[in-house]
């Protein structure tokens, strides 16, 4: 067996800061792991099984010959149970945030956005030229990023090359860990929880998108009531993890599946408009994501990024 990934320390200790954290709070972090195990370890089977077939359907006995051995299997274990602590860890820094870091800066990111876009605010810019196609950003914006996370997990964990999904775990568990704390260290609502007098009259073209605000809100109340919380559903905006995740999957993919990083081109320009247009974000989030994925991929990169195109990649497309 392989020595510890840097995913997997990575991730291990950062659970254990959580919940050293929060020990005197609650030891949800540590209570509800085996719930959290229980829900996504069939999920990420499962992508995994799926990109296995996918696979297999195109490339047959050269892609079975190449998952065949014991060091791929174990690496397959080693990326979904990670993957699971990377979620919970994760989820309960952000569900934290109010517990560690009391300042709401929200109006601080406005003003930053304000001074960026010539004195303007972005959010009322694009609100405004979009204002026609509301409902699009409203069904596209939770949609994609949905389907993003199971195309990303389905093509990585599938992957026959160790360097490629290793080196993207990697990446991956950098960019939403280091997110987290960065949620912490500069805590926002979004603009749509600090000023809704802007986005609550457009109820009726952002209809899931504020039925998912709301459930978000009273989720952030429960935690401050201490009361029972749903880890998936904490609330954070600096930086838009949303766009980073996209960016990054996209500075993998545009070496590797040339379709597949066409496609994260357009998810990573619909996230970053929607996040803005629906109130999720600030502009200066999603700078701030675009820049944590680009430190994230490179930190790795350096050593596990895959070659350029050759032939044997361009016939995958």
């Amino acid at each position: 067996m392989r020595r510890p990934y840097f995913f997997e320390v990575f991730i291990a200790a950062n659970f254990i800061l959580i919940q050293a954290l929060l020990w005197r709070i609650t030891r949800a972090p540590l209570l509800t792991l085996m719930k959290m195990f229980a829900i996504l370890l069939p999920a990420f089977a499962a992508q995994t099984l799926i990109g296995v077939a996918i696979r297999y359907a195109i490339s047959r006995r050269a892609y079975l010959d190449s998952i065949r051995s014991r060091d791929w299997l174990a690496d397959t274990v080693r990326l979904i149970i990670f993957g699971v602590l990377s979620v919970q860890t994760y989820g309960w820094i952000k569900l934290a945030i109010p517990l560690l870091h009391h300042r709401l800066f929200d109006r601080e990111l406005w003003d930053i956005d304000a001074a960026l876009f010539f004195g303007y605010s972005p959010n009322l810019f694009f609100l405004t030229m979009f204002s026609r196609i509301l409902p699009f950003f409203d069904w596209t914006y939770a949609n994609v990023f949905i389907a993003s996370i199971n195309i990303a997990s389905i093509f990585f964990f599938s992957h026959p090359d160790r360097r490629i999904r290793i080196g993207f775990m990697n990446s991956t568990a950098l960019m939403w860990i280091v997110g987290s704390w960065l949620y912490v260290l500069v805590p926002s609502l979004g603009p749509a929880y600090r000023f809704p007098e802007i986005w609550l009259p457009l109820a009726t073209m952002l209809s899931q998108t504020q039925q998912l605000q709301r459930i978000l809100m009273t989720n952030y109340q429960n935690l401050l009531r201490n009361q029972a919380v749903n880890v998936f559903l904490g609330i954070a905006a600096f930086p838009s993890l949303h766009v980073a995740f996209e960016f990054l999957v996209w500075l993998w993919l545009r070496r590797t599946w040339r379709l597949g990083a066409i496609l994260f081109a357009i998810f990573t320009v619909i996230i970053l408009l929607g996040s803005i247009v629906t109130g999720w974000h600030y502009l200066i989030d999603a700078i701030a994501g675009l820049a944590l994925a680009f430190a994230s991929y490179a930190a790795v990169a350096i050593r596990k990024r895959p070659p350029a195109f050759s032939p044997a990649h361009a016939s995958a497309d």
